[in-house]
């Protein structure tokens, strides 16, 4: 685990079935999310009613995106089991980022995998790809 990182913020366990956070709630109050231990299903929704679920093993960072741009959120995110999380509100995410080349990476990678993964889902739903072929 890397312990260096999870500091600005607070330990929580989750039970199955709880809910982190809904989508399009608003954007004070936003909380970011290192998953330590469990599984986590997150549910990203388009305007036009298309969906998508990515679950998020641990070592994951979300909940990042609608902080950072203060908007309301476009992704909901579930405990599937019994988690382990850190979360961090954006000061102390920032705080901790700065000090955790590690975090920062974490974070970087996480995004650029959930946006690869979105950019083919839909791409391929809306025939701006086709499917890799």
């Amino acid at each position: 685990m890397k312990e260096n990182f999870l500091q600005y913020g607070e330990r929580i366990q989750m039970e199955a079935g709880r809910r982190l956070f809904g989508s399009d709630e608003p954007a004070e109050g936003k909380c970011i999310y290192f998953l330590i231990a469990g599984l986590v299903k997150t549910e990203f929704s388009l305007g036009s009613g298309s969906r998508f679920t990515l679950y998020l093993l641990p070592d994951s960072v979300f909940g990042l995106m609608e902080p950072l741009l203060s908007c309301r959120r476009q992704l909901g995110a579930y405990c599937m089991e019994k988690s382990l999380l850190y979360r961090w509100d954006l000061e102390g995410f920032d705080l901790a980022s700065s000090v955790s080349w590690e975090l920062a990476l974490t974070a970087i990678t996480g995004l650029t995998r959930m946006l690869r993964i979105l950019n083919a889902e839909f791409g391929e739903r809306i025939g701006l790809t086709n499917g890799g072929a």
